[in-house]
């Protein structure tokens, strides 16, 4: 018997832009109201992200489809959608007041924070979306943030520091989402399924030795599992291979030294362990398309 492949489509944070008017500052992150007047054909249908889904409902209920389950998020609530989550609106999303925080994972590992304090963030790395009942004075508070948030990253006029600015709000946002999480759910810790368990303890790791280890198999050594699977858990929860992974930290973990002048280009090499300056300029080139010396100078 033949079958018959389905795919679906792919919701990016260019797309998100149709949903307002405004350019942004940063790529990779969104914040958008809900506005009744406006529907999109694409939220009908099964559709995929490759962003983070922070919803406030403040207003009405949400009804929607994740991974072909249905969730109510009523008034006063919070739900999280990791990416590659099959989402699908229903028609009665158009009466209710929202706000949305998008942000691509690159983003969010980006500002460091999600790194250096990853037992707070546990809950982004679900492969399944989390909902939180907060009270109304939270969400009032919850909203001013999120507002603060959409209004530094529009790009109306020019700052100096506008970069930097935002992700000074985004960790604050970050920080306050992950006040509420661990408020409302008492604290408990999350109860993973064995794939999700070597996905959280992978990152937990990564974390830890990316600036030394940028080998698969040192991971996959210490959690017990092949290369092959590791990566095979990390794609099918994520949309991203370990691989990946590791190579997009170590590019974040080269910004962050780059932004610093003190530090010679050899030395930013050295301090993460590459064999010289060729081999790590190389490298950088690779992934972000620019040399060191060049990002070094566009920052």
């Amino acid at each position: 018997m033949k079958t018959t492949t389905v795919y679906l489509p792919t919701m990016t944070m260019k797309d998100m832009n149709e949903f307002n008017d405004h350019s942004w500052h940063m790529d990779g992150l969104r914040v958008l109201f809900s506005k009744p007047e406006r529907k999109k054909e694409i939220l009908h249908y099964p559709f995929r992200s490759d962003s983070y889904w922070i919803a406030l409902v403040m207003h009405g209920s949400l009804t929607i489809q994740l991974n072909g389950e249905e969730q109510v998020v009523h008034e006063n609530s919070i739900l999280i959608i990791p990416p590659h989550v099959v989402r699908q609106f229903d028609d009665t999303h158009a009466n209710c007041k929202a706000a949305c925080v998008a942000f691509t994972p690159d983003f969010m590992l980006d500002t460091g924070l999600s790194q250096r304090h990853i037992d707070l963030f546990e809950y982004l790395f679900n492969s399944r979306s989390t909902h939180i009942r907060l009270t109304p004075e939270d969400t009032a508070r919850f909203l001013n943030v999120i507002t603060l948030l959409r209004e530094k990253n529009f790009s109306q006029e020019h700052h100096p520091f506008a970069a930097e600015v935002i992700r000074h709000f985004f960790n604050v946002f970050q920080f306050e989402l992950a006040g509420l999480y661990h408020k409302y759910s008492n604290q408990k810790k999350t109860v993973h399924d064995h794939k999700e368990e070597i996905l959280w303890r992978f990152l937990a790791l990564l974390s830890k030795h990316v600036k030394t280890e940028r080998n698969l198999l040192f991971y996959a050594n210490r959690l017990y599992v092949t290369p092959k699977y590791l990566t095979q858990t990390v794609k099918k929860l994520t949309g991203k291979t370990a691989g990946k992974y590791i190579d997009d930290l170590v590019i974040v973990e080269a910004k962050n030294l780059l932004r610093d002048p003190s530090l010679t280009i050899a030395q930013v090499a050295d301090l993460l362990y590459f064999s010289d300056q060729f081999f790590f300029s190389k490298f950088f080139k690779r992934y972000t398309g620019i040399t060191p010396s060049d990002y070094r100078k566009s920052v």
